[in-house]
């Protein structure tokens, strides 16, 4: 959904100086002190900071690097068939079923 397709109670806005968009959103005041809160208990430098992170969080895969590349190894072993039943796995880590 682009920014002109957004339903009228969600605003955007355009920085002309960089790729960000500003967007205003309502939230009971509640929210927002706790959401100050947690800014401030979480050190960042202002509520938009905080925002943006809590939103890429919730938006973008969290993986380190060191997962991405185990995540890929794991896809290279399933491609070339180096895989084992459940079955097979427990014989030969000797667990029982």
């Amino acid at each position: 959904m682009s920014a002109t397709d957004m339903p009228r109670h969600m605003d955007t806005e355009e920085d002309d100086n960089s790729n960000m968009v500003k967007l205003d959103v309502k939230v009971p005041k509640r929210l927002l002190e706790e959401l100050d809160e947690f800014a401030e208990e979480l050190s960042y430098t202002n509520r938009s900071e905080f925002v943006r992170e809590v939103l890429r969080d919730t938006t973008e895969p969290i993986l380190t690097p060191g997962a991405r590349e185990g995540i890929s190894e794991g896809y290279a072993d399933v491609a070339a068939g180096r895989t084992m039943s459940m079955s097979e796995a427990k014989d030969r880590l000797g667990i029982e079923s």
